[in-house]
């Protein structure tokens, strides 16, 4: 292979100025100098070799590990490598396009270095034929041609650099909305970016830029400005910022501005201008809307008269306005600099201190939260209500605290007074119950020896016509003192609201017959002819507080009674629109229209004359009406003077789920030889009970007080204790405590409350103790009966053979 002289190297590369890259150009060239039907120029690129010009081997890249490229360019920079006959080669022998097409045999390459010194690949020249090594001359044409690929690569990484970086900065005046721009200083010729082509609304295709042609989109008004900048900025070598008003190519207005720097040569002389051009219209009516809020906010935070206080997370205070010296007596620059919390009482930082802790490290959406807290100032020391609120940045993180304080020292002293106010009057409530109950108390026990005693002289079998006569009147007379004093007590609990209903299953028709018998023997004794009406389609099962339902029918049914003398009563019971409706009619003496109104209002009849008459307080429809009302419904009454009277309620009909237990009259099944033990510090009480127990064959031990009565039961010979509550040296409830806490069969004596003491929360007590039952006072033969036998057969059944043990 022998070296062509200069003339033949220069036509060889004549020839292939026409070829597509200068690569292509170059491996032509390299088969030209070289005699060589093939050529390739590769570069190593990860795990392969890709060829970036060849003369026919027919592809693009092949794996790095089996090309000759790989073999140059791993023994260092300006390599060369030489393979004379392949298939003598242990290397190369067995590669692929020795064994298979082209059947190469001659290889002669030199590694390509690039601009840093680094060997990134070869070129190299090769045959199907095997040739000797070439000369020194031929290697060095070889060298030359590996030199000019480098700097082709070179270049070609530069242009790439080059491209990649003005991408990037299109992308970027893109995404920011700034151009940038050129302008010689001395053809004022000028270079736009595609953004400052944008913003003139005008397209590189269509527009040349030049410095009046730029200048002449400027508004009349700032043209001479700017151009004036621009000039003296060329003239002097300064930078300048200048914002004026641009009219766009479609005749829009916008604010922009150029920032300019410019370049000099070595002899210092201006030679050009460059700078960047931005569309600030949002941004400068953004500015402007901030400014105008923070003036509005700032004068209403002038203006306000609550206190804004705002500070870092050190806790001194950056702003604070000036409503804080007609508060405080401060200035704001007496406060502008120092701790928050020297504004604040010594005694009460710490607790303000842990909830502020907690506060910050509240979740983000906890963004504010109020405390009232103790103020310092002038004056001295007033009450302040702050609400805080924490500014965050972008990152969540907290930079700042806003505060808006009020004085609140006279709602707060408002707010004491009105608490004391609140406390006197629980106290008065609770003493006006107190002594109520007391009352009640003092009452019910002498009225217990009255109406029983004279019970027992009514129903006396030897006992002259006359003194039966006044027997009963002492009876009728003392219960109706009774009814006073149940009717005061209760309006007293339901003026209190201490008044709870106990909605339960119920039969309409049993809680009618209920009443009625209730007022039966009264209207036998007046002639009066009683009619219950119960409608046939009304539920069997409804919800409701009976007893609070049933007191309401018995006031109407009493007041029925005490206000007829002849005639007929008619209790009636059926579904109104959804409401179950309860009516009961007279033939009375009526009640004049413009009195009806009046009648629900307490303490007050229908004629003063009536009270003196028939009696009362005046209270039962007071608390009928407010028991009605507690359960939504309506209550109200018809009347003419003379003819009679209707009076009526409605409560709404909720079926219930269950049915309704029965509650009939219980078998007074008292068993012969019972045993009862009775405490009770009051003689005439002892007395009464012994006579009713002995009436029906009950043998009656008596006691004193609770501590006889824990030694007495002790004997365990009793099926029965009747314990009072309010008793000298141990009271009821203790008692009641201490046989309970005997074991063994004594303690499940079964004990029935016999107290004066018959309000809900007494009754409750007495259970809580351990009682199993409760007879108020005065005594109702039946009652007390009844309540005795239940407890009798509670006890027969615990106490069955086998109950201990499976109980255990």
């Amino acid at each position: 292979m022998g070296a062509k002289s200069s003339k033949t190297l220069r036509k060889a590369a004549a020839s292939q100025l026409d070829l597509e890259s200068p690569f292509d150009r170059l491996t032509a060239l390299a088969c030209a100098i070289f005699d060589m039907p093939h050529a390739m120029i590769g570069v190593c690129d990860g795990d392969r070799t890709v060829f970036r010009a060849n003369v026919g081997l027919g592809q693009s890249q092949m794996p790095r590990n089996l090309s000759a490229t790989n073999m140059v360019a791993s023994q260092g920079p300006g390599a060369v490598l030489v393979i004379e006959d392949a298939l003598a080669d242990e290397r190369v022998r067995n590669h692929p396009m020795v064994t298979g097409k082209p059947h190469l045999r001659f290889f002669a390459g030199v590694g390509v270095v690039n601009a840093v010194g680094e060997s990134v690949g070869a070129i190299g020249v090769m045959d199907i034929r095997a040739r000797p090594r070439p000369s020194h001359a031929e290697i060095e044409n070889l060298k030359l041609l590996a030199r000019m690929a480098g700097e082709i690569l070179d270049r070609a990484e530069a242009a790439r650099e080059r491209e990649e970086q003005l991408e990037l900065l299109r992308l970027t005046e893109e995404m920011a909305g700034v151009g940038h721009w050129r302008m010689d200083a001395e053809t004022f010729k000028s270079t736009w970016s595609d953004r400052v082509y944008a913003i003139y609304g005008v397209t590189r295709e269509t527009y040349d830029p030049g410095l009046d042609d730029a200048i002449a989109f400027f508004h009349p008004d700032d043209r001479a400005r700017v151009r004036e900048a621009v000039m003296h900025g060329l003239t002097a070598g300064e930078a300048f910022r200048i914002r004026a008003r641009l009219i766009r190519a479609d005749g829009e207005e916008r604010l922009v501005e150029t920032r300019a720097q410019t370049e000099r040569n070595a002899d210092g002389r201006v030679t050009a201008m460059f700078g960047v051009f931005q569309d600030v219209t949002e941004a400068e009516e953004a500015a402007q809307r901030i400014a105008e809020s923070e003036r509005r906010y700032r004068l209403l935070a002038d203006r306000a008269t609550d206190i804004i206080i705002a500070y870092g997370v050190d806790g001194v205070v950056t702003y604070v306005s000036p409503s804080i010296e007609t508060v405080s007596g401060y200035a704001p620059k007496d406060v502008i600099g120092r701790p928050v919390t020297d504004m604040i009482h010594p005694d009460d930082v710490p607790a303000l201190a842990e909830s502020f802790r907690e506060f910050v490290n509240s979740p983000p959406e906890w963004a504010h939260r109020g405390v009232t807290y103790r103020g310092l100032t002038r004056s001295g020391v007033r009450w302040f209500e702050a609400r805080t609120s924490i500014i965050r940045d972008d990152d969540g993180r907290v930079v700042e605290f806003q505060d808006v304080v009020r004085d609140v020292t006279d709602t707060k002293h408002l707010e004491e007074a009105l608490t004391e106010a609140r406390d006197r009057a629980e106290a008065g409530a609770r003493a006006k119950s107190e002594f109520l109950a007391n009352m009640s108390h003092e009452l019910r026990t002498p009225l217990t020896s009255v109406i029983g005693f004279s019970g027992l002289l009514a129903g006396s079998s030897n006992l002259p016509p006359a003194e039966r006569t006044w027997a009963n009147r002492i009876a009728t007379a003392s219960e109706a003192l009774l009814a006073v004093i149940n009717d005061i007590l209760d309006y007293s609990k339901l003026e209190a609201d201490a008044v709870d209903l106990d909605p339960q299953p119920f039969d309409p028709r049993a809680l009618a017959a209920a009443a009625a018998a209730i007022v039966e023997s009264q209207c036998l004794a007046r002639g009066l002819t009683l009619t219950v009406d119960v409608a046939a389609g009304l539920p069997a099962a409804l919800m409701g507080d009976e007893g609070r339902l049933r007191q309401v029918t018995l006031n109407f049914l009493s007041n029925a009674v005490k206000f007829t003398s002849e005639g007929e009563i008619r209790l009636t019971v059926a579904e109104d629109r959804g409401q179950l409706r309860v009516a009961v009619s007279d033939s009375g003496i009526g009640i004049a229209p413009d009195k009806i109104r009046q009648l629900f209002d307490r303490f007050t009849q229908a004629d003063a004359s009536t009270t003196r008459v028939y009696g009362g307080t005046g209270l039962g429809l007071a608390i009928s009406h407010r028991l009605i009302t507690m359960m939504g419904g309506k209550i109200g009454a018809e009347s003419r003077p003379a003819e009679g009277s209707t009076f009526w309620f409605t409560i709404p009909l909720r079926c219930a789920k269950t049915a309704a237990v029965p509650v009939g009259p219980v078998a007074l099944a008292v068993p012969a030889g019972l045993r009862v033990l009775m405490a009770d510090d009051a003689p005439a009480n002892r007395e009464l009970v012994s006579a009713i127990m002995d009436g029906f064959g009950v043998a009656l031990d008596t006691v004193r007080d609770g501590a006889e009565a824990v030694e007495a039961a002790r004997s365990g010979g009793y099926d029965l204790i009747l314990m009072d509550v309010h008793m000298p040296v141990m009271d009821g409830l203790a008692a009641t405590r201490a046989i309970r806490a005997m074991g063994g069969a004594v303690a499940r004596t079964p004990i029935v409350a016999l107290t004066a003491n018959v309000q809900p929360e007494h009754v409750e007590r007495c259970i809580a103790a351990g009682m199993d039952g409760h007879v108020g006072k005065p005594i109702q033969v039946a009652e007390l009966l009844a309540v005795m036998t239940r407890a009798s057969q509670s006890a027969a059944k615990a106490t069955k053979p086998g109950a201990d043990e499976a109980a255990a």
